[in-house]
């Protein structure tokens, strides 16, 4: 594992002190991004040998599909949480890869790899500051027949609970999500029961950090804001998955779509 610190911008340093704050407990609350997890690992290509970086590996949630499936891949799995990377470590521990290296690095400033088989992300672009631009960075790592594959949030991710807080006049803590280049599938998921589930399952898994210069809704508000949605969408907050590919800059012109066979 690399010992040097990236440098964070500040609500980068935010997001991965929340995560971390919970890496010991977040599988026990991350069924969400377990299954969504299991679903990006369908379009994982058929490669040998393949040199792969993942980006935001978090607990190991994806890298345990990445090691099954390549049994001699090479990996540097990263995060910007050390904490996730030591639980990452200890979580992949059983299936005994020996060619896997450990990196904490920032998503939005990934570098130092070059000529990659495989780049993958999984519930983590929605995090950065500029997802689009980050994409079209990484591109530039692939080798020429490589490929980027991710899963995000979508733009549509909890429009319930922002359409309450607009209609409230309430501000929103949520971050704009843009839409992504290279969609290949997506899926809504409304995986809690009432609103007060959806906003512990945030606190559970450290995704509730808000964005720069948010204020934190008082107590009254925020439970006024969860009554109305309760009210108007049965608590029913929905999740925007979003599944992508993209290959190479160079090799995009050349292939109408970077989706695997």
């Amino acid at each position: 594992m690399s010992l040097n610190s990236p440098i964070l911008s500040r609500h980068s340093a935010e997001i991965a002190a929340s995560f971390g704050a919970r890496a010991e407990s977040y599988e026990r609350h991350a069924g969400l991004q377990r299954a969504v997890a299991g679903k990006l690992a369908r379009f994982l290509p058929a490669l040998e040998n393949p040199h792969v970086l993942e980006l935001g590996c978090g607990t190991g949630l994806f890298s345990r599909h990445l090691i099954e499936r390549y049994k001699q891949g090479h990996f540097v799995l990263t995060d910007a949480a050390p904490a996730m990377i030591a639980e990452c470590r200890r979580n992949l521990t059983p299936f005994g890869a020996a060619h896997i290296s450990f990196e904490v690095m920032d998503a939005g400033q990934a570098g130092g790899h070059a000529g990659l088989d495989l780049i993958v992300s999984s519930m983590t672009l929605h995090w950065l500051a500029d997802p689009v631009a980050s994409l079209e960075r990484l591109r530039r790592f692939l080798a020429p027949d490589g490929l980027l594959l991710y899963a995000a949030l979508g733009p549509q991710s909890f429009a319930e609970w922002r359409a309450v807080l607009a209609s409230e006049g309430l501000p929103s803590g949520l971050a704009d999500i843009p839409p992504l280049p290279g969609v290949v599938d997506e899926e809504r998921l409304s995986p809690d029961a009432d609103t007060l589930s959806f906003l512990r399952r945030m606190q559970a898994v450290g995704g509730i950090t808000p964005r720069e210069g948010y204020t934190p809704l008082p107590p009254g508000a925020l439970r006024r804001a969860i009554r109305a949605t309760d009210a108007r969408f049965g608590g029913r907050i929905t999740w925007h998955i979003v599944y992508g590919a993209l290959g190479a800059p160079e090799a995009s012109a050349s292939r109408p779509s970077a989706m695997p066979a």
